[in-house]
């Protein structure tokens, strides 16, 4: 399970690892979130803004059976892997 933060208004999001795409989904407390269920892999998720831009939040090595949720904050326009 993946989380993100973002500190102003985004057109979207996708969560892309080994060259699949799903689209990030909003949660009632304004955070957007997506779940991998497929193979161990590595990607991205990408943040895009209403202005055209976007930002980029690089994702390591991610395994199928990780329990922890991934939880990432972007904070003008960039990201960072919060780690517990």
């Amino acid at each position: 399970m993946f989380s993100v933060s973002v500190d102003e208004p985004v057109e979207g999001g996708s969560l892309v690892l080994n060259g699949r795409s799903a689209e990030l989904m909003q949660n009632v407390d304004g955070n957007y979130w997506a779940k991998w269920d497929g193979a161990d892999a590595d990607g991205q998720i990408e943040i895009r803004y209403p202005d055209g831009a976007m930002t980029t939040c690089q994702i390591g090595y991610v395994t199928n059976g990780m329990q922890e949720v991934q939880q990432f904050v972007v904070t003008d326009r960039r990201c960072e892997w919060v780690v517990g």
